[in-house]
């Protein structure tokens, strides 16, 4: 269970460098507010890693220009691999005891990593998160403006995998977080996939013995309609699906059977969510595949930990798919 703490604003031994990594591809448009937001940081022991992910923009030349101006930034040039490369590059050159990352098109605000550093150290924890602007839908809980949370790495797991509580945290993306290296030096994101992170903060969380929540908004997000995880739906878009997988797998190794049910039922919702976005965008070969694959899973499906509103929906699915697929355009 999460214990709330009072916050508090006692200053810290900030010597310990931490290191930022952005990947960056086709972002001129933004990547100076991002760099130079991280130059502001009222915690100066940082380094900087600029990966230009074979930019074809300006965005290349952009960061050079900044490194020239201040040593702590350092940049490397790679040709185009994807984000989830490009943030392994970072860490392959990080040299920081604390890892941060942020996106190519966002901005950390001023205080950061100086009050996420200040938290790690006076809850001893692995891994802390704050607040971001720039959500999709609103947060789908209330909590006290400037709390502080504290659990344990499982927990934290558990509240994100959890369907029946949603919670604004542990959210699951990278760039709002800062880790300890020792949880997350050996892991890395999956090669050229999308929605790389799931696997990824399921490991970090596993291995973390303390979790912090601060709800102070420290981070300003950037919604793009061109963004790897907006774009229309496709076949890339399945990756999710397959890093879902690789969770489960990774779960399994564990032997946390009561994390593995949550995170399978998390994958039978993206499941039929995926069936119907297939369907409407015409896309019958993967829409027949999934239909197959939830058809044979029926069991497990109605077993699983999907709340009971799901599993409605999925009784009507099973029962018959041509009626559900009418109820389901109608309600749209």
């Amino acid at each position: 269970m999460a214990r709330q703490i009072a916050g508090s604003r006692k200053e810290q031994n900030m010597d310990k460098k931490i290191s930022v990594i952005v990947p960056i591809y086709n972002v001129e448009a933004y990547i100076a507010k991002g760099i130079e937001a991280l130059c502001g940081q009222t915690y100066a022991n940082l380094e900087i890693l600029l990966i230009d992910d074979g930019s074809t923009d300006s965005s290349g030349r952009i960061c050079d220009a900044y490194a020239a101006g201040d040593a702590r930034i350092r940049v490397r040039h790679i040709e185009n691999s994807g984000q989830s490369h490009a943030r392994n590059v970072g860490m392959e050159m990080a040299t920081g005891e604390l890892i941060g990352f942020v996106d190519g098109d966002d901005a950390p605000l001023p205080d950061m990593y100086r009050r996420l550093a200040e938290l790690m150290e006076a809850h001893a924890a692995e891994m802390v998160e704050c607040n971001f602007v720039g959500r999709n839908s609103p947060p789908p809980d209330q909590l006290e403006e400037g709390g502080v949370f504290v659990l344990d790495g499982r927990e934290a797991l558990h509240k994100q995998l959890d369907m029946e509580h949603r919670s604004r945290y542990p959210s699951t993306s990278v760039w709002s977080k800062l880790f300890k290296r020792e949880i997350i030096e050996d892991l890395r994101f999956p090669d050229g996939r999308i929605h790389e992170e799931y696997c990824y903060l399921c490991q970090a969380l596993y291995r973390c013995r303390t979790y912090v929540y601060v709800n102070e908004i420290l981070y300003s997000r950037t919604i793009r309609k061109d963004s790897t995880t907006k774009e229309r739906f496709s076949l890339r878009t399945l990756d999710k699906l397959e890093v879902h997988r690789e969770r489960n797998r990774f779960l399994e190794e564990t032997g946390d059977r009561e994390l593995l049910e949550l995170s399978k039922a998390q994958e039978y919702n993206l499941m039929i969510h995926f069936y119907n976005q297939a369907d409407k965008n015409g896309m019958k070969k993967e829409a027949a595949a999934l239909l197959q694959e939830l058809r044979r899973e029926r069991r497990a499906v109605m077993e699983s930990r999907l709340p009971a509103k799901k599993k409605l929906i999925m009784v009507l699915f099973y029962f018959n798919t041509k009626l559900y697929r009418m109820v389901r355009d109608l309600k749209k």
